[in-house]
């Protein structure tokens, strides 16, 4: 096991390989399209990209299974390497044309998946030989804290850096930031004197024969489902919020900025509530119940424009936290779920072939069907809707196919949705009581 110096230092590392992840990917590069004059067809082909590598990466569980560890370190230093290559794309954008630097930065993207996709595969293995299962909890929580305090303060820093309408020099300027940041990444995970845990796997991994055996068999057949669904809705209406806040509603870059940090605090504010309920109640009480919110949540955006421009800069800021809140349950519970639906043989084709094919598989369909709707309908008004308020609309009602696809998932040491339901406002209008006949 690691020592405490050790630890701080893998710490450090984890939380030092998201930044890349939360400001870039999420905001800067989408902004940085809008700037280029990427309308939301392109921008739902850029969403897709990790699919697609994730589809034609299944190869590297064989390699990464034997040692978790060396291939975990080498992914850190592959990204790190990678990032570093998109510097000349943001500085040079003044000086190419928009069509060749789209090709360069599609070409940058499509090669940094690769690494990020080993990174994911290994980092399950890698945690949980390392980190003792009663000191996992804690560890994890820890760096949920961490994560969501960073997050929010180099989004803070980026939004301030660009500026209400940034030119591609600024955009270079977070760019950088983000990198020097990032060069904790590699180094500390070195640092960490990770010990090697060779795996040569006696069984054969035959992902086709993984995927037969997913939907033979009925629990996982119906989480199969669930999360093919979740992840194809996800894929209609995420890629396109940020060009809805900028295009749609006027906000400009740097208050898109700041509602995704709102995001981010949402969703780290909120996880380890959702992780007490999971605890309490179990996954499909949290699945059901954030999905319920989600439904609010896409009805909610899909209305926001009726109110005054003052007012919707608000509004946008908690409808996004309130979406971080909703996605950290919806996480929690599909995290919890697969988890303890993992079989105890083939563990690793089995956690490719859900995340390949039912989280990464629905967006190389969902993304760029959105975004050519959107695209082609961009100036399609019906009475106080356009295109973007039908998406959101559309969103919220596929939800109700996934609260059906819930109710239908047989219990894990769970009571019955329903009932958790029933007792939960139960509880909550005893309280209310309580409140109003003894007020403090």
């Amino acid at each position: 096991m690691l020592s405490s110096r050790q630890k701080f230092y893998l710490m450090i590392g984890l939380v030092s390989g998201t930044f890349f992840f939360t400001v870039c990917i999420s905001s800067i590069f989408t902004l940085f399209l809008l700037k280029l004059g990427a309308r939301e067809k392109l921008i739902g082909f850029f969403s897709m990209l990790p699919s697609i590598v994730g589809i034609f990466s299944l190869w590297m569980i064989k390699y990464i299974s034997k040692n978790p560890v060396k291939s975990f370190i080498m992914s850190a230093w592959i990204l790190f390497a990678l990032e570093i290559c998109f510097l000349p794309v943001f500085i040079l954008a003044d000086f190419l044309s928009s069509a060749l630097t789209i090709t360069i930065f599609c070409m940058l993207l499509f090669l940094f998946y690769f690494p990020a996709q080993g990174y994911v595969y290994a980092w399950f293995p890698v945690i949980e030989s390392i980190i003792p299962f009663s000191e996992r909890g804690y560890f994890l929580g820890i760096l949920r804290i961490c994560l969501t305090l960073a997050g929010y303060g180099l989004l803070q820093i980026s939004s301030r850096i660009l500026g209400a309408e940034p030119d591609f020099i600024r955009f270079s300027y977070v760019v950088l930031m983000i990198t020097a940041f990032s060069t904790f990444f590699p180094c500390f995970l070195s640092y960490a004197g990770i010990p090697e845990t060779k795996r040569e796997t006696s069984e054969r991994i035959s992902f086709p024969a993984e995927f037969k055996r997913i939907l033979r068999n009925a629990d996982h057949n119906t989480y199969f489902k669930f999360l093919f669904m979740w992840t194809f809705i996800a894929g209609i209406s995420g890629p396109f919020l940020i060009p809805f806040y900028n295009t749609e509603l006027g906000m400009d870059s740097s208050f898109c900025v700041t509602i995704v940090s709102a995001n981010t605090l949402g969703y780290g504010f909120s996880v380890f509530g959702w992780g007490k309920v999971a605890d309490r109640y179990g996954s499909r009480y949290v699945l059901f119940v954030s999905c319920l919110l989600a439904i609010l949540h896409m009805f909610f955006l899909a209305h926001i424009h009726l109110f005054s421009i003052q007012l919707i800069r608000k509004l946008l800021i908690f409808s996004s936290f309130f979406g971080g809140v909703v996605f950290a349950g919806q996480l929690m519970g599909d995290t919890t779920r697969r988890m303890a639906l993992s079989p105890e043989k083939n563990k690793p084709s089995y956690f490719a072939c859900m995340l390949v094919f039912g989280a990464q598989l629905p967006a190389v369909i969902s993304s760029p069907l959105a975004g050519f709707l959107i695209q082609r309908n961009r100036e399609f008004h019906s009475g106080i809707y356009g295109i973007y308020q039908f998406v959101m609309i559309a969103t919220g009602l596929l939800y109700f196919v996934l609260l059906f696809n819930i109710l239908q998932m047989k219990p894990l040491k769970e009571r019955p949705i329903i009932e958790l339901l029933r007792d939960s406002i139960t509880e909550s209008l005893m309280k209310v009581r309580d409140v109003i006949a003894s007020p403090p």
